[in-house]
């Protein structure tokens, strides 16, 4: 022990004269140190600090958070864009707590921003059907069943219209049909989602719990109904939500001019949009990220493609068409109110390859029927996107390089 105790001063010597040199010249120099010696088992060095554990409330949370962000990964999203816009409030119940006496939930609206509220505990009672052995959503769609909820009791043992709701990949469904129904209910199965039934139950704010879960006293119901309250224990989960309803399987394609670009602003041209659809309220909260131009892609006069929001991101372009996807060529090609006069009539040659070649790759990726390619004023009275682009040569294209039919 001794002459280890010896080679350790020679070692340290080492060091301290080493470091004296300087960094003039660095050399490197090999020594053998022996390891220290074992400390005992029974060390009384202090443990380290434990990342604080999580409450059940707010596991659950986290929960249904991942399984949000598990669903709008999928390719083929299964709720359709129809019931998605007309959704008031979505009340969600993690199959972790189903075994309770009382299963525990969490409920959040749209305010009159149109923002989702941070969420609120909610509690299902009153079970006269079985109870949920999965995950649980519930998409509240007219205002009295809002209301119901809001007030602080939602009960769907009432004359409340609820059905299982419907999926993208069954029969199409109306507007009127989506505007009929109270609220429809979904079960999480198999990584995706399906229609079922809603339960014969009583759903009640929890306003002891939604304390607990925020850590201080608040009104629930004025944060359900028309809260703007941020919190770091729920953010991520109001971000998942968001992006939840804002998640789109793209089922056909808008073509638009982007008006409001001359041709000296052509370098500046996405911060342009950026700012310009910024100030009109277009932004979307889509997969933990704000986009501000409401086109999923841009074409400039070179031709050169431009992403302006994810192709499965809801859009912002086509009132009553935002499932579809928004491509806009930069530049005015309508004679009538044209704002800029530098502006081209027509859209370049590169322009309008690109947009063939765009529309013929998204039609293929999504499956998309050729009469689902149409410009903005088939489904607006405007004139974007101009006289100058003829449609139906472009249309003509897209049919003869990605193969006939509809």
């Amino acid at each position: 022990m001794r002459r280890i105790f010896f080679q350790y001063l020679q070692v340290v010597a080492v060091t301290v004269v080493s470091l004296s040199l300087g960094c003039s010249k660095p050399r490197t120099v090999k020594v053998s140190v022996p390891p220290p010696p074992e400390r005992p088992r029974t060390s009384s060095a202090p443990p380290l600090i434990a990342a604080a554990k999580l409450s059940p409330t707010e596991e659950n949370l986290h929960h249904l958070g991942r399984e949000m962000e598990a669903l709008i990964s999928q390719p083929a999203f299964a709720v359709p864009d129809a019931v998605l816009n007309r959704t008031a409030c979505l009340i969600a119940f993690p199959f972790t707590t189903a075994n309770r006496e009382t299963p525990e939930g969490f409920a959040s609206c749209r305010n009159s921003a149109g923002q989702w509220t941070s969420p609120v505990v909610v509690s299902l009672t009153s079970l006269a059907s079985a109870r949920p052995h999965s995950d649980l959503l519930l998409l509240v769609l007219s205002n009295r069943a809002r209301h119901q909820l809001v007030a602080g009791h939602l009960d769907l043992r009432s004359r409340l219209r609820g059905a299982a709701g419907p999926t993208s990949g069954s029969a199409a469904i109306l507007d009127e049909v989506s505007a009929s129904r109270d609220l429809f209910a979904y079960v999480m199965s198999d990584g995706g989602l399906k229609g079922a039934n809603p339960p014969k139950a009583m759903i009640s704010l929890n306003s002891a719990e939604t304390q607990k879960l925020y850590g201080h006293p608040l009104d629930t119901a004025q944060l359900l109904g028309n809260g703007t309250m941020s919190s770091t224990v729920t953010s991520f989960y109001a971000v998942d939500v968001a992006s939840f309803f804002n998640t789109i399987t793209p089922s056909g394609i808008i073509v638009h001019h982007s008006v409001l670009i001359a041709a000296a602003d052509l370098p500046e041209t996405e911060r342009t949009l950026d700012r310009f659809h910024y100030a009109r309220g277009y932004e979307v909260s889509c997969f933990g990220k704000v986009y501000h131009i409401a086109y999923h892609y841009l074409i400039l006069p070179d031709g050169k493609v431009i992403s302006g929001r994810p192709e499965r991101c809801e859009g912002a372009h086509a009132r009553g068409y935002n499932s579809y996807i928004g491509i806009a060529l930069v530049g005015d090609f309508s004679s009538h109110g044209k704002s800029h006069t530098a502006s081209p009539a027509r859209p370049t040659k590169a322009q309008l390859a690109s947009l063939i070649r765009l529309c013929c790759h998204l039609r293929q990726k999504y499956s998309i029927p050729l009469q689902r390619i149409m410009p903005h004023n088939a489904v607006s009275r405007t004139a974007c996107p101009g006289e100058g682009l003829q449609f139906n040569t472009v249309l003509a294209a897209v049919s003869r390089e990605s193969g006939a039919g509809s």
